[in-house]
């Protein structure tokens, strides 16, 4: 995976255009903030082979053994009120299993709101992190972590986990869904918001399915029936059969019958 390899026949007018390529890294979202801050172009890309210190959703660790996934920051600046910046986080997973079904050729699902699993199994993560004023944003960083050439998983994740060339049974290209992942984040950013959610409900892993919601105020049940413009859940709750609006940033949401 160089940088080379991916601008290789990239057909993007933005999306990876500038490309910062490292064999190591503390984190690729650290640096994509610093440069972004530095004045780092819309579509600005950072890869590393490897992170030291690679962070996940709720301040969570992200391993990221060197030669085996992929570890990317896209620096975008969109024009766009803080209050719709959590419409990003949804086109980022869309363009992600986009990128992964083209590639691989297997079914890759979204749980909600960005989680990448294919089989049931989860092989990607992402963390976007906004540089805003209360009126403007100035920059987001969409990370994003795919698992890809791994074969063994701590035994925390073991259950859930998996990886492209596992579940595709073949070694999978890291340039080359670098390279889909880029060309199909710039084609869900021109939809309109109507089309990129209509786009974004099909790939769900979510809705219809059976879901227990963690929240700090506590925990209940419910049928996942829908998602909103805005990017929120909406759950049934078993215990008084109304629908609930679930927001990203407030809740953690696991299926009953598996990790999707």
């Amino acid at each position: 995976m160089t940088r080379q390899q991916i601008q290789d026949g990239l057909d993007t007018q933005w999306a990876g255009r500038a490309i910062e390529y490292f064999d190591e890294i503390d984190s690729t979202n650290r640096y994509a903030k610093a440069l972004a801050r530095e004045g780092a172009a819309h579509g600005t890309l950072v890869l590393a082979d490897t992170q030291t210190a690679g962070r996940g959703r709720r301040g969570r660790g992200w391993i990221s053994p060197a030669g085996e996934g992929i570890f990317m920051s896209l620096i975008l600046r969109p024009d766009m009120p803080p209050a719709q910046v959590a419409k990003l986080s949804l086109l980022t997973a869309l363009a992600t299993a986009n990128a992964i079904a083209l590639v691989t050729g297997l079914d890759a699902r979204i749980k909600w709101p960005n989680d990448i699993v294919v089989k049931g199994r989860k092989v990607c993560g992402m963390l976007l992190e906004m540089d805003a004023t209360p009126e403007k944003v100035e920059s987001v960083v969409a990370g994003v972590g795919i698992n890809v050439h791994q074969t063994q998983f701590d035994s925390e994740i073991a259950h859930s986990a998996s990886s492209l060339d596992l579940l595709a049974g073949r070694r999978i290209s890291r340039s080359a869904i670098v390279r889909a992942f880029l060309e199909e984040f710039e084609r869900a950013a021109a939809l309109d918001d109507e089309a990129m959610m209509r786009a974004y409900r099909e790939r769900s892993a979510t809705i219809g399915q059976r879901v227990q919601v963690i929240g700090l105020t506590g925990t209940y049940t419910g049928t996942a029936e829908d998602i909103t413009e805005s990017g929120s859940l909406l759950v049934r709750a078993d215990e008084d059969d109304t629908v609930r609006e679930v927001l990203a940033a407030d809740v953690s949401v696991r299926g009953i019958m598996g990790y999707a």
